[in-house]
């Protein structure tokens, strides 16, 4: 079932800066618009609702007409129209600036964008989405203070100045708790906390796989040196099958010719501390180069193994492309 911000031709999103302001203060309303098929053209209208005073506009310079139809009434109307042909993927995205008008109540503005366009056989198409900002006649610093001072309107422009400057910090230890997730933290903050659990990310690691080691360092850790863990972490890694072979002997004998002293193993092919590592890789992605992809991902690997393997081992790698 379609949304009503899509249709088969095209998608609309409308969003603003901020879902919570104050009188004076200014909204930024943000429109894209992309195209999912070839039309011979499209109209945007953004209403700008009673409560909001326009201060300016941009519009994609893609866009034949830059300047909008502007109708006023209770509501401000902007009117794009795209009248030439736009080509599939294509994307449109326009800015609105509007000033939050003077009120004594606290009220919910909602501004709509709408998309109109005729599909290639002619039947027509309509999407459209629709965002709310909150205004607040007065700052929410007033109630930690004596009811004398929340009548005063000099007093609650004043506090909003204060709001104003701590706001982001007060949303920044709202979200504390996402910094401490490995799927939410902010990309720069990924890395310190890696090292609250002393792992060390190469430079080379994408975002993703740094995230995706970061959730199960820890049981990792618990399994460190073990076949287990080494292939657990390899696997995270190289996105792809990984199997270890242990060489151990397949036909333990003795019998009376049987000799046992330094260096001797027990069997054949029975070669003691090493291994071999075998990594099935995942398809290449189209335009990569597969040979420098799988050397780069082998010194990768080799790195890995080297710091998660016991000391005393040896090992070979086999590194294959599925």
């Amino acid at each position: 079932m379609a949304k009503d911000n899509e249709t088969a031709f095209f998608t609309v999103d409308h969003v603003v800066d901020s879902y919570r302001r104050y009188p004076g203060e200014t909204v930024t309303l943000y429109t894209r618009v992309r195209v999912r098929q070839p039309l011979p053209g499209f109209t945007l209208r953004i209403t700008i609702p009673e409560g909001l005073t326009p201060s300016g506009y941009r519009a994609p310079s893609n866009d034949g007409h830059a300047l909008p139809e502007i109708e006023v009434g209770d509501e401000t109307h902007y009117v794009w129209r795209m009248e030439r042909e736009v080509e599939a993927g294509a994307g449109y995205e326009y800015r609105v600036e509007a000033q939050v008008a003077p009120t004594e109540q606290n009220l919910t503005l909602e501004s709509q964008a709408v998309v109109t366009a005729e599909g290639p056989e002619g039947a027509g198409a309509s999407a459209q989405e629709t965002v709310t900002v909150a205004v607040f006649a007065k700052g929410r610093y007033l109630q930690y203070l004596p009811a004398i001072y929340q009548a005063d309107d000099f007093m609650g422009r004043f506090l909003m100045l204060f709001e104003s400057f701590w706001g982001p910090i007060e949303r920044q230890i709202d979200s504390i708790p996402y910094y401490f997730d490995p799927d939410m933290a902010p990309p720069d903050f990924v890395p310190w906390l890696a090292s609250w659990l002393d792992l060390a990310f190469d430079e080379r690691w994408s975002e993703e796989k740094r995230r995706r080691l970061l959730r199960r360092i820890a049981s990792l850790y618990r399994k460190r040196g073990t076949k287990a863990g080494l292939q657990e972490y390899l696997e995270i890694f190289s996105g792809g099958q990984v199997e270890i072979i242990e060489h151990r002997s397949g036909n333990f004998q003795l019998g009376p010719e049987t000799r046992l002293g330094p260096g001797i193993a027990l069997g054949t092919d029975n070669v003691p501390h090493k291994f071999t590592v075998v990594v099935q890789l995942p398809p290449a992605l189209p335009g990569e180069d597969g040979r420098d992809r799988e050397a780069t991902i082998r010194r990768m690997l080799e790195s890995i193994i080297e710091a998660e393997k016991p000391a005393h081992t040896s090992y070979t790698l086999q590194v294959e492309t599925r």
